[in-house]
């Protein structure tokens, strides 16, 4: 899917509806959830989208469907965790991350794809004081959305046409975390490279 094309062509109403699906229901881990904010925030600095509208509508989409996987979590988690067959890694390891970071979570969790998805459920699932996840998760939004859009206006404002290499902006931040993820997992001896025999 071309990003940028695809937010052309569904506008705000498209962007809002795309946020709104990806944090607040489990069908929307495969959504274009980071590339999406990234892709508006270049088409607004190049004068192709309203910025203050699109942060909007993804500030919006973001905090109504975390609230909405909330209370979703809240009345039938665990049923619909397990028909919405969601790995159980995958579970457990929104649950470790939870344990981890705590509320906090909620902050973080916008920026990991499934965690993005799962956080809200299970802090609803765990009963969560609703007042403590609402503060908590329309600050997480406001860092992700209006953060990472932000971010990549100004970017694009400081170079032109950065709109139309998307993919290889992305590209980069994966290799990126990719070897991050190798050299990490190098240091805490999870991985050890091939010793060589003797001649």
């Amino acid at each position: 899917m071309d990003v940028t094309a695809y937010v052309q062509a569904v506008g705000y109403l498209g962007i809002f509806a795309t946020v709104f699906v990806e944090t607040g229901l489990l069908v929307g881990f495969f959504l274009p959830g980071d590339s999406l904010l990234i892709a508006v925030g270049l088409l607004a600095a190049a004068n192709k989208l309203q910025l203050s509208v699109a942060l909007l509508a993804l500030f919006l989409g973001s905090v109504l469907g975390n609230n909405l996987g909330y209370f979703l979590g809240r009345k039938i988690g665990p049923a619909l965790l397990t028909k919405a067959k969601v790995k159980a890694e995958d579970l457990e390891r929104t649950r470790r991350f939870m344990a981890r970071f705590g509320p906090l979570s909620i902050l973080i969790g916008p920026y990991v794809p499934v965690f993005r998805a799962v956080v809200p459920f299970t802090c609803g699932t765990v009963k969560m004081p609703w007042l403590r996840f609402f503060v908590l998760s329309l600050l997480g939004s406001l860092l992700w959305t209006q953060g990472l859009t932000l971010v990549a206006y100004y970017v694009g404002s400081r170079i032109p046409h950065l709109e139309r290499y998307v993919y290889l902006i992305l590209l980069a931040g994966v290799g990126f975390a990719v070897l991050l993820a190798a050299w990490r997992a190098y240091r805490s001896g999870n991985l050890r490279w091939p010793s060589r025999r003797p001649e």
